[in-house]
């Protein structure tokens, strides 16, 4: 939110401390202060000038020299603007200004020069030369900025004429989110006022002086949402661009000038931080069409697939948990979001109604995400703004109006239907409470004085206490308790009076959580280990994603208000959005490794209670790891993948078991190669290769192969024991085999043998298999690395050869292998 200094100035008696001060003492004691953006300071040594006297230029056509009055001091200017002439009020830069030549360029010092033989002390400028380009638009190249609507006098410097020497707070919103009065430029007055300790003039906009020719009703159909509704009609306006004051101040807090009604609702909002609406009268409808001077305002629930075309022209549909403004045949706005475009304000309205209301904050906010649309009105309501605003905001506008818009009448009463009741009790604040909460006393008078500077009324209650009552502009739903008063007196005294002190009462440490040290180490393995880039995908997923992979979505559980429209199911498994990572990713990578930690979703599982007094309970969701590994050119992308995930389970103390064949039967798994895991007798996760045919129709190079976990299970059960084994200080021996073996041989039979055959043995690695050429049907080639290593000596190449040879011997006479090398 952007935040003028000046205008916090008009609300505040004394002088305010520049605005770097203010903008640290709000760091300090009330909201985030990004910046402090200074305006007008590109304009220092510009002024505004009259031009006395305009002869042609002796050498030059199309040049003028020109007599320019700047303030008690008369200057020749030479100038080619098309459009000077006597009599006009320019913008002069004087010897020392920047300006950029016909707007194009870096910034140039103007020094005194000497054009085609006349001297010039100075330059008429254009608006694009001195960064007025989108305030004043030129409508030819060489046009000077006329400034004769402008009522300052010459010599007056041109920042502080144009209402640009200013200083601009920049806050970060969420900073304030708890803070529902600091939305408008006098509620952030009264928190510097405080803060600085200095006087805060009065806020208070003239009483509305009721019409009767008029018949405004109103008629508050859904009083739960909406708390208060003020309106009256004001008749005989002429709608123009709103004077140049009124339009740089809002441009300065980043709003864009309309006309003046609507000018002036927008400067209200920024004012006080009420949002207000104005509705043309003849574009809402009556109970008589025939009665031209009455009217009726419905606040109602939407219906049902009703529409409404809003203000920036698209068409909003509707239900009924929305709340609209409305006549008796149509909506007209959606209450506290956006203005309907079908009672805007038009060129040739003359009679409006102004709307000043207060609506519920959940119902806004939840509207404006159904909706997709976020306004500065709607970012106000849901703060829970306060309902007295609302009588505030409606007299502001009528005032504003009167002042610009000279002739405008008030011609009905006005309207105030209320339905709230803010609590009216204090809150009993004990004195001991500083002492007791930090370990800081505050003297009472302290306390006293820093509450009545933020707008509280203190009255003593016995010996100890205070009654502290809450002004309406923080109780709907700021300050709520007697530790609400406290942070209120500390953050004004200052939290550096709290001095640090260790805790004097016992500390107990939490509960170890198993699954998340769990996932913690498996993260470790399989970034630091495996070579595995974790990823995080949404917990959303595609149902043209699913279909794609032969995958029903009628299992998922389904969103009612996605925050993606394309993606409204939540995952029931991690691989869906890992395919989707290697069909991204596989045309500009060679290799794939690729792993995720995160819920999933699903019906059929029982998950916890919602409540503990309800025997409802929300759908399982348990944490899986998934995998995926693809690579060019490796045809076991399995193989090495279940190699991992043995190695994952070793780490992590929990063995795991791979048995062949899987239960799920998936069209997009390859029938050869996929298995189930288990731990123990648990089955805890499967792993696969994806089939030729989807990973052709998915457009994927090469193949993947994918292993999910279910981590949940896992806790369930305890691990083994770690053991200690030494690593050798001796070399490890390497020797490859290949044979070929029937097709039903499985990968793990033979491992499992083949480290039973001699103690020397310490790892078999699958590298290679190949089906096709040379090899009979029914059968299929292996190729292993086979280690070798002692703990006690440096073998011998005898030593390893006596083992290979066992290796071969077993081959043959377990498995009937047929050596090939």
């Amino acid at each position: 939110m952007r935040i003028s200094w000046q205008w916090l100035q008009e609300f505040i008696v004394e002088p305010l401390p520049s605005a770097e001060e203010v903008a640290v003492a709000l760091k300090q004691k009330t909201v985030e202060v990004e910046g402090v953006e200074r305006s007008g300071v590109h304009l220092s040594h510009i002024v505004i000038g009259l031009v006395r006297r305009q002869d042609k230029h002796p050498q030059a056509d199309r040049l003028a020299v020109c007599a320019v009055d700047i303030g008690g001091e008369e200057v020749s200017i030479v100038c080619g603007g098309t459009n000077v002439r006597e009599g006009l009020k320019v913008a002069v830069a004087k010897i020392g200004a920047k300006v950029r030549w016909h707007g194009a360029g870096e910034l140039v010092e103007l020094k005194p020069a000497t054009i085609r033989g006349i001297e010039s002390q100075g330059m008429i400028c254009a608006a694009n030369e001195i960064g007025l380009a989108d305030i004043f638009p030129q409508k030819e190249e060489k046009e000077i900025l006329d400034l004769s609507f402008l009522e300052a006098p010459v010599g007056t410097p041109l920042a502080s004429a144009l209402h640009l020497n200013d200083a601009i707070l920049d806050i970060d919103n969420k900073s304030l989110a708890h803070r529902p009065d600091l939305w408008g430029h006098y509620g952030m007055s009264r928190e510097v006022a405080a803060i600085f300790g200095l006087t805060l003039k009065p806020y208070a906009p003239p009483a509305i002086k009721s019409g009767r020719s008029f018949d405004l009703r109103v008629d508050v159909r859904a009083a739960d949402w909406c708390p208060r509704y003020t309106g009256v009609v004001v008749d005989g306006l002429t709608i123009a661009a709103s004077p140049f004051w009124l339009q740089q101040r809002l441009r300065s807090v980043g709003v864009r000038p309309i006309n003046t009604v609507v000018d002036i609702t927008n400067y209200v909002m920024m004012e006080i931080g009420q949002p207000t609406h104005a509705f043309d009268v003849a574009h809402v409808g009556g109970r008589e069409k025939q009665r031209e001077r009455e009217r009726a305002i419905v606040v109602r629930r939407a219906e049902s697939g009703e529409t409404i075309t809003t203000l920036d022209g698209q068409v909003r549909n509707l239900t009924n948990e929305m709340l609209v403004i409305a006549d008796e045949e149509k909506s007209l706005a959606i209450a506290g979001v956006m203005g309907g475009g079908s009672s805007e304000i038009r060129e040739k309205t003359k009679t409006v109604i102004f709307e000043s209301a207060n609506f519920d904050a959940a119902m806004v906010r939840r509207m404006s995400q159904t909706l997709g649309l976020r306004t500065e009105g709607s970012a106000r309501w849901e703060k829970s703004q306060d309902p007295h605003n609302a009588d505030w905001g409606l007299r502001r506008l009528v005032e504003l109006t009167k002042q610009l818009c000279p002739g405008v009448r008030v011609v009905s009463r006005v309207v105030d239907v209320k339905n709230f009741a803010l609590a009216t009790e204090p809150i009993i604040f004990p004195l001991s409470l500083p002492a007791k909460k930090l370990g800081v006393t505050v003297p009472e008078a302290d306390i006293i004085g820093i509450l009545t500077r933020l707008g509280f009324r203190v009255k003593k209650k016995g010996r100890d206490t205070l009654a502290v009552f809450v002004p309406s502009w923080r109780a709907t739903k700021d300050i709520q308790a007697p530790e609400d008063v406290l942070e209120e007196i500390l953050r004004l005294r200052g939290y550096e009076f709290v001095r640090p002190a260790l805790p004097t009462f016992p500390i107990t440490p939490p509960p170890h959580n198993q699954l998340r040290q769990l996932e913690r180490r498996l993260k470790n393995v399989c970034a630091a280990t495996l070579g595995f880039t974790e990823v995080y995908n949404y917990s959303f997923e595609s149902p043209a994603w699913l279909e794609r992979l032969g995958l029903s979505a009628d299992l998922h559980l389904r969103l009612d208000n996605p925050v993606a429209k394309d993606r409204p199911l939540l995952r029931r498994h991690l691989f869906p959005n890992l395919l989707a990572n290697l069909e991204n990713n596989a045309p500009r990578r060679d290799s794939l490794r690729l792993f995720e930690i995160g819920h999933v979703y699903r019906r059929e599982e029982a998950g916890e209670s919602v409540d503990n007094s309800s025997a409802e309970r929300l759908p399982g969701q348990p944490l899986m790891f998934g995998a995926m590994y693809a690579a060019k050119g490796v045809a076991t992308p399995f193989f090495e993948l279940a190699e991992g995930a043995k190695i994952i389970g070793e780490k992590l103390s929990f063995p795991l078991r791979l048995v062949a064949g899987s239960p799920s039967n998936l069209d997009f798994t390859h029938p050869g190669r996929l298995a189930q895991i288990f731990y123990g007798d648990a089955l805890v996760g499967e792993i696969w290769e994806l089939h030729p045919l989807s990973q052709a129709r998915l457009g994927i190079p090469y193949r993947a192969a994918v292993v999910e976990i279910n981590l949940s299970a896992l806790i369930g059960r305890s691990p083994q024991p770690t053991g200690y084994r030494p690593l050798s200080l001796y070399p490890a021996v390497t020797r490859d085999i290949a044979f070929i073996v029937d097709r039903s041989v499985s990968h793990e039979a033979l491992v499992a043998a083949l480290r039973r055959v001699h103690p020397l043995i310490v790892s078999v690695e699958l590298f290679d298999i190949y089906e096709g050429q040379n090899v009979p049907a029914g059968k299929k080639s292996l190729a292993y690395h086979v280690v070798y290593q002692s703990i006690e000596r440096t073998l011998t190449s005898a030593e390893v050869d006596a083992a290979h040879a066992k290796v071969n011997e077993t081959l043959r006479r377990d498995f009937r292998a047929k050596i090939r090398a």
